[in-house]
């Protein structure tokens, strides 16, 4: 019988008084991680462009029997990245988990771009990830107890898909950037992975899925003949912000119900 008080245990989620920041925190992805932060005890800080989104996912989190607070942030701007992991440091004294979920995607073959797509999707989803687990490590770093950053960037990131290439380059940028913080970090106790979903059904893109025949298109392509669940990235971020996920570095992990497979 295996000895689950011994070298393996049995898995715990409690993330009671660790700090996870959030990024993307008030829709889709995001907002079901910073939920499920929430629900399993952690401080956690909400960062979206509105306030009062921010303000909503965390009272939500708070009336739960967590503990939020929403920080507005646009991760464009790099004075807001900073001053977003300074109030996380301020309100509950550090940074133990950051969730990079901030993400846009411009629809456009390659000849229709101009350099202001090209601005909007590479500041967005991949110079904001640079810039917030550059801060996020500094205050991991001094605090010497380390820390776990996720990165979420996307099944696009490892293929090419007709019309989305900043989408994609954009993530596969993220994925070679999770690598290289894994190389430089892991040394000050910090883990870095990334979560490549495939096609998860959000809010964004509900009414999409409502059209039966691109539905059943699209589940054509997925082995598994189903969509994925925001709580069900949640989840996996979850696993890899836990302490059962100590030999998980670097990482990219597909979550797309095998779809990437053939």
């Amino acid at each position: 019988m295996l000895n689950m008080n011994g070298p393996v245990k049995m898995a715990s989620y409690d993330m009671a008084g660790k700090t996870a920041v959030v990024t993307g925190g008030t829709k889709g992805i995001g907002k079901a991680i910073a939920l499920a932060f929430g629900q399993c005890g952690a401080n956690v800080v909400v960062a979206g462009r509105h306030e009062d989104e921010c303000t909503a996912v965390a009272e939500a989190i708070t009336s739960a029997g967590g503990h939020g607070k929403g920080i507005r942030t646009d991760v464009r701007n790099i004075d807001e990245i900073d001053a977003l992991i300074a109030g996380a440091v301020e309100t509950f004294g550090g940074v133990d988990i950051l969730i990079n979920c901030a993400g846009v995607a411009i629809t456009k073959k390659i000849l229709d771009l101009d350099v202001e797509d090209y601005d909007m999707v590479m500041e967005t989803n991949l110079r904001s990830v640079l810039f917030a687990s550059k801060a996020a490590a500094a205050v991991m770093k001094a605090s010497e107890k380390g820390g776990k950053i996720i990165n979420i960037a996307s099944v696009g990131g490892l293929k090419g898909t007709s019309a989305l290439s900043l989408y994609g380059a954009s993530k596969a940028g993220v994925i070679n950037l999770t690598k290289t913080m894994a190389l430089e970090w892991s040394r000050y106790g910090i883990q870095t992975n990334a979560v490549c979903p495939g096609y998860v059904v959000t809010e964004i893109n509900k009414a999409e899925f409502e059209n039966e025949k691109f539905k059943e298109h699209v589940l054509k392509t997925i082995p598994q003949r189903r969509l994925g669940t925001v709580d069900e990235v949640a989840a996996l971020v979850l696993f890899l912000a836990s302490d059962m996920s100590g030999m998980i570095n670097g990482e990219a992990i597909v979550a797309d119900m095998g779809a990437i497979c053939g």
